[in-house]
């Protein structure tokens, strides 16, 4: 029996639905705030460092990359510069990869408060370790001044959550959460951009199209009060 043969392969006119990507989970401006009260109820060590994810953005790297200057209380700037990773089972602690990352930020009081809440504790840690200490000069250590594992903050941050009583999202999220809730207060996306350093607007515009049920709800209460 001889081959048959096709003029045309049949598999072209399949179409295969392309696969919905998954919405990121987001806090509310309520379960930031009581995420943080509770760190602070607790005086809990990383508490500035959740500040810092939360209200500025950063990424985990960054916070746990920070010197132990990088704060400038007068002007209320904060330099971001470094970043520590795990890198082949190593810690390693370098600059960051691109310009957008490395800048100075302006910071608000919640966040000036709580770096001097946390130079504060360093100091204090420094004083009970003494011979014990190891000066890596980073803003975020153990209670030894080593570097602090970014999976124990993970760890940290999950417990955290749970204390808090808040849904559970990565610090990843943490960090969008941060944009979405600027694009709520109706930030200009190009200032959001600036916060969160991305090299690429529509990274920032991505996370803007991430409307909070509770600005949705807003805008139709807005639309039918108008129809009435």
């Amino acid at each position: 029996m001889g081959d048959d043969l096709l003029d045309k392969n049949p598999a072209l006119s399949i179409r295969i639905p392309a696969v919905r990507k998954k919405k990121g989970k987001r806090w509310s401006i309520e379960h930031a705030r009581q995420f943080l009260a509770s760190a602070k109820a607790d005086n809990d060590l990383l508490y500035a460092a959740y500040v810092l994810v939360v209200v500025l953005g950063m990424r985990k790297g960054e916070v746990l990359g920070l010197p132990d200057d990088a704060a400038d209380f007068n002007q209320q700037r904060l330099t971001v510069g470094y970043q520590l990773q795990r890198v082949g089972g190593q810690l390693v602690h370098r600059e960051t990869k691109t310009e957008e990352s490395d800048s100075a930020l302006p910071f608000p009081p919640i966040v000036g408060t709580a770096l001097q809440l946390r130079l504060a504790d360093r100091d204090k840690d420094k004083q009970e370790a003494a011979e014990a200490w190891h000066d890596f000069g980073l803003m975020f250590t153990t209670r030894y001044g080593t570097p602090i594992d970014p999976r124990n903050f993970n760890r940290a941050w999950d417990a955290r959550i749970v204390k808090a009583g808040v849904p559970k999202i990565t610090v990843h999220e943490g960090r969008r959460t941060c944009g979405s809730l600027l694009a709520d207060l109706d930030v200009h996306p190009r200032v959001a951009m600036a916060i969160l350093r991305h090299a690429q607007f529509a990274i920032t515009m991505e996370i803007y199209t991430e409307v909070s049920d509770e600005a949705t709800r807003a805008g139709l209460k807005k639309l039918g009060d108008s129809l009435e």
